[in-house]
């Protein structure tokens, strides 16, 4: 995989002091669209970290795979009208499904010029917070247990992260405000892209992956199974997929 100097491509942001709380502002003239009179009930405190994250992972992130992602494919056909949130796993774990959610979301955040946010919901086994060199914590298992949702800037326009936070097992029960938090995101994002655990974990959240607009599922090649895929749609619907990504192709594969 070639490397490739992410400062010259993507350069760093002034540092300011480290949190600012997000204000938008609306005229009361005019009404708000639907999206936003849905997600006023659920509101949580937004704080936005006006540090930007360290150096990007070039090894996960580089350019020759995300200008590859044809985003639009896994998109509604009104997304441009919309605010979409797209969930990504895999049938098992080690298949590149955070490799794919990370160029996923560079490529719609650079592709659309839209401001998209990536969760990384792995909270016992985190690791996009190290990829876009942000801090751990706080971060989404912080913000299930009822604090802010803290969302930290990456040195790609208009990418941000909410790293997996401080707490390693969330109880289940926390896991319904997994819906609040998507909401409140909805009013400062367009799109939000979830790096979701591989079905075969225990803590898989089916409920969560049910709540979002699609799942994307990530396959790799001589290692997923049938077996594995029918596995996948005994816990989430089928209607719920709205796409693939095969991973680890070699040409001598077709």
């Amino acid at each position: 995989m070639n490397n490739y100097n992410v400062e010259s491509v993507f350069p760093k942001k002034t540092n300011g002091s480290k949190f600012r709380r997000s204000v938008e502002s609306y005229d009361e003239d005019k009404p708000k669209p639907d999206y936003l009179q849905k997600v006023d009930v659920y509101s949580k405190p937004i704080i936005i970290n006006t540090n930007t994250g360290g150096n990007i992972d070039n090894e996960i992130v580089a350019y020759h795979l995300y200008n590859r992602f044809n985003y639009s494919l896994f998109l509604p056909e009104d997304h441009q009208a919309m605010r979409c949130t797209l969930g990504i796993t895999s049938s098992n774990a080690g298949e590149g499904k955070t490799t794919a959610a990370c160029n996923l979301a560079a490529a719609i955040s650079i592709g659309s010029n839209r401001k998209t946010v990536i969760i990384d919901l792995n909270v016992s086994k985190p690791r996009v917070h190290e990829i876009f060199g942000t801090e751990l914590n706080p971060g989404l298992s912080d913000a299930l247990l009822g604090k802010e949702i803290f969302v930290t800037p990456t040195q790609i326009e208009n990418l941000f992260v909410v790293p997996a936070g401080s707490i390693s097992i969330v109880p289940t029960n926390k896991l319904a405000n997994f819906n609040k938090i998507v909401n409140s995101l909805l009013k400062e994002f367009e799109f939000i892209i979830v790096d979701m655990p591989s079905l075969d974990e225990r803590s898989f959240p089916t409920i969560i992956a049910n709540q979002l607009n699609g799942l994307i599922v990530v396959v790799e090649v001589r290692k997923t199974r049938r077996r594995d895929i029918d596995r996948l749609f005994r816990q989430v619907h089928e209607r719920n997929v709205v796409g693939f990504v095969l991973n680890k192709v070699n040409e001598d594969d077709f």
